[in-house]
């Protein structure tokens, strides 16, 4: 099985999200969260952390779990706080709700839009559980 970690990256009531390459084979051109698969040996934390700051430069500074999707890659989506401005060479955008909605996005991205639409998180990333990243 193999393990991604998808971040839900919050600035106020939007939502980053990157549009993949249109070569890349793998859903070309769908916006996405970012995130990626773990590398041996991590957690999801550190593989959420590991990817952010490879594909958007930002560590985060809290993190918070949120229930693992499974299928044919088991997605392992955080609630994420981080200073700064995303830096990557794709297209990128932060959008409301209804906003992300209007995108063509992977099907268990499109979960994730509708989980944030019914229960908007705490915006203070309190809850369980919870983790901080110093």
């Amino acid at each position: 099985m193999t393990d991604a970690a998808l971040a839900l990256l919050r600035r106020g009531d939007r939502w980053f999200v990157q549009r993949r390459a249109l070569h890349n084979p793998v859903l070309p051109g769908l916006w996405e969260f970012p995130g990626g698969k773990f590398e041996s040996g991590e957690g999801p934390e550190q593989a959420l952390a590991r990817e952010l700051y490879e594909e958007i430069g930002l560590c985060p500074k809290a993190l918070q779990a949120w229930p693992v999707q499974e299928g044919a890659v088991r997605l392992h989506p955080f609630l994420v706080e981080a200073d700064g401005t995303p830096r990557t060479a794709l297209a990128w955008a932060w959008c409301t709700v209804a906003e992300l909605r209007c995108l063509s996005v992977p099907p268990r991205n499109q979960a994730l839009i509708d989980w944030l639409a019914r229960e908007p998180p705490d915006p203070e990333l309190q809850g369980d559980p919870a983790h901080l990243i110093g």
